[in-house]
């Protein structure tokens, strides 16, 4: 019979080797993934009533939007970081009135805008996986 905490360790050391060798892309669909499981949380601590465990999901959707949010580069970034930034402030805002007002319609529209833009992160993470030992086997402009 395995030891639960033995499973937990090795699920716990996999995560940080994904999260060391992830590209930002896979990092940034990841933290999508984190910010969607703890809105579902909220939602689900709404429904029961157990107000203390949707503030601590609550604070932790918060803390993944304010990454994917501090994240962003403005000056490189162009117009789809600035409209991104402009997204992420929205659902920050949404989230705290959800939070204060037991809004579960708010909660909802934050999980809904989530899953379409983890859905394109994760394409994108996919794309690149995929191109990436291609990449690697390409020759380069200086071998030519």
């Amino acid at each position: 019979m395995s030891n639960p905490s033995n499973r937990g360790f090795a699920a716990s050391t996999y995560l940080e080797q994904d999260i060391r060798t992830a590209d930002p892309v896979t990092l940034i669909a990841h933290v999508y993934d984190l910010a969607q499981s703890h809105v579902a949380r909220a939602r689900a601590a709404l429904a029961a009533k157990q107000m203390a465990a949707k503030g601590r999901a609550v604070k932790r959707a918060s803390r993944c939007l304010s990454l994917l949010q501090t994240s962003l580069d403005l000056e490189r970034g162009g117009d789809v970081a600035g409209n991104l930034d402009r997204v992420y402030a929205y659902l920050l805002r949404r989230l705290g009135e959800g939070h204060r007002r037991n809004d579960d319609a708010a909660f909802a529209e934050i999980a809904a805008h989530l899953a379409e833009l983890g859905s394109a992160w994760r394409e994108a993470a996919s794309r690149r996986r995929m191109e990436a030992p291609y990449a690697a086997t390409a020759p380069s402009a200086s071998a030519r």
